[in-house]
C-alpha cells in the first residue's frame, strides 16, 4: 500500500470578518393635488421598492496553517506548503440614482489562487472590466530524476555520470538522483470594454493575455531505450474578441470576430542519453515542444422572433488556423546523412466552418416543438510532402508523407414535449450524426439515436423523470491499409460499429417542509459486436441518493451517498493476427457524505461538521491472470463555527484534515532502475 500523506491538510484556520455597510438616501418633497387639496408625498414609502445607494461591502481578514507540505491536498485550492498563510477576501458595491456602479471582489490573497475583479460603468450606457486571477496546479512534489536543469529546455546528466545498457548497470544512478517538483502557474489578466451609443446597439471590446509556466512530464527514447523527463512549460496566449449587437423586438442579431494567439518560449527540449548509445553519435535526444500559431474567427449570430410562440436563431462561423514556425534540424546527430527537408515550415492551414440553426415552436398550449441542424467542417490545408524521418537521432528510416486530416460533421435532431395533463409530461426525439473523414480508416460513420423521456409529479410532493435512449452507429468499409502498422482486424472505437443502449430514472421528494430526498439511477451499454480487435462492450451504471433535514429550528442534516461501476472488455492479438488475448476491467467507485449544522446560540453562534468518504478500486485481467487491484481511499473531514459579534461582525474558525491512501501495482516499488530499459522517475 502505497501512502501519500494528506494529513497535513488538517488546517486550523481562524478568520475575522468585518462588514461596515455605509447608506444615505435622499428624498424629494413632492406634493399631488387630490380634489381641492394638496396632499404632501414626501412621507409616503414603498416597503418593497428600497434602492442601494452609495458603498456597501464587507472584508475577511484571518490566518490560517497546513501542517505539512503536501502537493496531493494542495494540487487545486494553493494550500500545498508546511506553514501559515494570509486569509484575505474582500467585497464592495457602489450605486446612485444616475445608475452608475462599481463592484470589487478579492479573493484568496494569501494563497496562490488568488484573483480580483473590478466592474464599473453606467447602467444601460457602457461599462468597463479588470480581472486578475492566478490558477495553481501541484502535480507532484515526489519526483526524483538525475537529469540536470530538469523543467528547462536543454538537460543534461551529472559530472561521472557511467553510461550502460540497462539502468541497473548504471552506477553513478543513485547518487545523482535528486529532487524536482512539477506544477503549472497560470496568470490570467481579462479586460474588457462595452456601450450602448443606441437603444438598439451594443459594442464590445475584451481583451486577455494568459501565461502558463512549470512543468510537466513528458519522455524521450533513443530506439528501445527510454527516460522520463520533466518538460518545460513557458506558454503566452493573446485572445481578442470584438462584436457589435442589435436588438430589435424582433431580431437579435450579433456580429463579432475572435483571435488567440499562442507562443511557446521553448522550441525544443535537448535532453543527454543516460544509456550507452547504440550508434555512433546517439548521445543526445531532441524533441519539438509546442509550435507558435494563431487562429482567426469570424461569427455572425442571429434570433427572428416570427410569432409569439415560434422563434429561430442561428449562428455561423468561419474561421482559420496557422502555424508556420520554422522546422528544427531533422535530427541533432551530426553522424547520420539526412536528405534536406522539403520546405522550412509546415505551413500549416486549417479552416473551419461551424453553422448551427435551431426552431422552437409552442404549437399549442401542451405541446412544443423543436428541430436544429449543425454543420462542422474541418478543411486541413496544409501542403503534402515526403519528409526524411530520423528515428530516435539514431537511424534514417523510409520518407515518410504527413497526412493532413479533415472531416466534415452534420447533426440534425428534432424532438416534441407534451403536457398530457398538470402532473404528467412526455418527451421523445430523433438524433442524427453523418461523420465523414479523410485520411483515415473509416471514410464515413453514420449514427441514429431515438430517446424519450416521462415526467410525473405525484401526490403534489414527489417528481420522478423517466428516460431511455438507443442508439446505432453504422461505418463504411474499413481501410486496414491506411495504417500499414496495425492489425488489420483492429477497430478504433470511435470509428466502429455500435449499439448504445442508455437510461435513467430520477425521483425528487419533500414529504414534509423539512426533509428533502433526492434519488437517480443512470446505466449505458456498448456493444461492438462487429469489432473483432479492440473494444468490444462496455457497462456504466450510477447510482446516487442524497436527503437533507432540519431536525429542529435549530439543527440540520445532509447526507448522501453514491456508487458508480463501469465493466469493459477488449480483445488483442500478440501474433498480430487473430485474437488471442481478451482483458477485462472492471472500475468501481463508491463516495458517502454527512454535515451536520446547530445554532448553539440564536442568531450568534453556529457550529457545522462534514465528512466526505471516497473508496475506489480497479481490477484488471488479461486472459484469466488477474493483475493485483488498483484501490485509492480518500477520507475528509471540515470542523467549523460562526460566532457573530455584532450584525457586521464575525469570527469564523475552521479545521480540515484529509487523508489519501493509494494501492497502485504500476507505480508502487518502482525505482529508477526498476524496468531495464526506461529511466523512471
Amino acid at each position: 500500500m502505497k501512502r501519500i500523506n494528506t494529513r497535513p491538510a488538517g488546517a486550523l484556520t481562524l478568520t475575522a470578518l468585518a462588514a461596515v455597510v455605509f447608506s444615505g438616501t435622499g428624498v424629494a418633497a413632492n406634493t399631488v393635488a387630490s380634489g381641492e387639496y394638496l396632499v404632501d408625498t414626501s412621507g409616503w414609502k414603498c416597503e418593497d421598492c428600497a434602492f442601494e445607494e452609495g458603498f456597501s461591502g464587507e472584508v475577511e481578514l484571518g490566518a490560517g496553517h497546513v501542517s505539512d507540505d503536501s502537493f496531493k491536498f494542495g494540487e487545486y485550492n494553493g494550500l500545498n506548503e508546511e506553514g501559515g498563510f494570509f486569509i484575505g477576501n474582500a467585497t464592495a458595491r457602489y450605486r446612485d440614482l444616475d445608475a452608475n456602479y462599481l463592484d470589487l471582489s478579492l479573493r484568496n490573497a494569501g494563497l496562490d489562487s488568488r484573483s480580483l475583479s473590478i466592474e464599473g460603468g453606467r447602467q444601460g450606457k457602457y461599462s468597463l472590466f479588470l480581472r486578475y486571477d492566478e490558477i495553481s496546479h501541484f502535480l507532484s512534489d515526489s519526483v526524483r530524476t538525475p537529469y540536470l536543469g530538469d523543467g528547462g529546455a536543454n538537460q543534461s546528466l551529472p559530472p561521472g555520470w557511467v553510461a550502460a545498457g540497462t539502468t541497473g548497470a548504471m552506477t553513478a544512478l543513485g547518487a545523482s538522483l535528486h529532487s524536482s517538483d512539477i506544477e503549472l502557474e497560470r496568470k490570467r489578466l481579462d479586460a474588457g470594454l462595452s456601450f450602448i451609443p443606441a437603444s438598439s446597439w451594443e459594442y464590445a471590446v475584451r481583451y486577455r493575455h494568459e501565461t502558463r509556466e512549470g512543468s510537466k512530464r513528458s519522455a524521450g527514447a533513443f530506439f528501445f531505450n527510454a527516460a522520463q523527463l520533466v518538460e518545460p512549460v513557458d506558454y503566452e496566449t493573446d485572445q481578442v474578441d470584438v462584436s457589435a449587437s442589435y436588438t430589435g423586438e424582433q431580431w437579435q442579431a450579433t456580429l463579432s470576430y475572435y483571435g488567440s494567439f499562442f507562443s511557446n518560449e521553448d522550441q525544443s527540449l535537448i535532453w543527454q542519453n543516460a544509456f550507452t548509445p547504440i550508434v555512433a553519435g546517439a548521445d543526445t535526444g531532441q524533441r519539438a515542444l509546442p509550435p507558435d500559431n494563431q487562429f482567426h474567427q469570424v461569427v455572425l449570430s442571429a434570433g427572428y422572433q416570427v410569432s409569439e410562440r415560434t422563434r429561430l436563431s442561428g449562428d455561423v462561423a468561419v474561421g482559420r488556423m496557422e502555424q508556420d514556425e520554422d522546422f528544427l534540424p531533422a535530427t541533432v546527430n551530426s553522424n547520420l546523412a539526412v536528405p534536406a527537408l522539403p520546405r522550412s515550415s509546415l505551413n500549416a492551414r486549417v479552416d473551419t466552418l461551424t453553422a448551427d440553426f435551431r426552431v422552437i415552436s409552442r404549437v399549442t398550449d401542451k405541446l412544443k416543438l423543436s428541430a436544429s441542424w449543425n454543420h462542422t467542417d474541418r478543411d486541413n490545408e496544409t501542403p503534402r510532402s515526403e519528409y526524411p524521418w530520423v528515428t530516435t537521432d539514431a537511424f534514417v528510416a523510409v520518407p515518410i508523407v504527413n497526412r493532413p486530416y479533415s472531416f466534415t460533421r452534420n447533426e440534425a435532431k428534432a424532438s416534441a414535449d407534451y403536457r398530457i395533463s398538470g402532473t404528467t409530461r412526455v418527451a421523445a426525439g430523433v438524433d442524427h450524426e453523418r461523420h465523414e473523414r479523410t485520411l483515415q480508416a473509416v471514410d464515413e460513420t453514420r449514427e441514429t439515436t431515438a430517446w424519450g423521456k416521462l415526467t410525473v409529479r405525484a401526490k403534489d410532493f414527489v417528481d420522478m423523470t423517466f428516460k431511455v435512449a438507443r442508439g446505432e452507429r453504422d461505418t463504411s468499409d474499413y481501410q486496414a491499409g491506411i495504417d500499414p502498422n496495425q492489425n488489420p482486424l483492429l477497430r478504433k472505437y470511435n470509428m466502429a460499429d455500435r449499439t448504445r443502449t442508455s437510461g435513467g430514472v430520477t425521483a425528487s421528494a419533500s414529504p414534509t417542509e423539512r426533509i428533502t430526498v433526492g434519488m437517480s439511477l443512470d446505466f449505458a451499454s456498448d456493444d461492438y459486436s462487429r469489432s473483432t480487435l479492440g473494444l468490444l462492450d462496455a457497462r456504466e451504471i450510477s447510482l446516487n441518493a442524497d436527503v437533507s433535514a432540519m431536525l429542529t429550528e435549530k439543527t440540520g442534516v445532509h447526507v448522501f451517498l453514491g456508487h458508480e461501476r463501469i465493466k469493459s472488455r477488449q480483445a488483442g492479438s500478440q501474433a498480430f493476427s487473430i485474437p488471442d488475448w481478451r482483458a477485462e476491467n472492471d472500475d468501481t467507485v463508491n463516495t458517502a457524505g454527512f454535515g451536520i449544522t446547530h445554532q448553539l446560540i440564536e442568531n450568534r453562534l453556529g457550529v457545522g461538521a462534514d465528512y466526505v468518504m471516497s473508496r475506489s478500486s480497479g481490477k484488471i485481467d488479461v486472459s484469466g491472470s488477474d493483475f493485483p487491484d488498483l484501490e485509492s481511499d480518500l477520507d475528509s473531514v471540515k470542523l467549523y463555527a460562526d460566532y457573530r459579534f455584532r450584525d457586521n461582525m464575525t469570527l469564523h474558525a475552521a479545521y480540515w484534515y484529509e487523508s489519501y491512501d493509494a494501492d497502485d501495482w504500476m507505480l508502487d516499488g518502482v525505482n529508477p532502475d526498476t524496468v531495464a530499459n526506461v529511466l523512471t522517475f
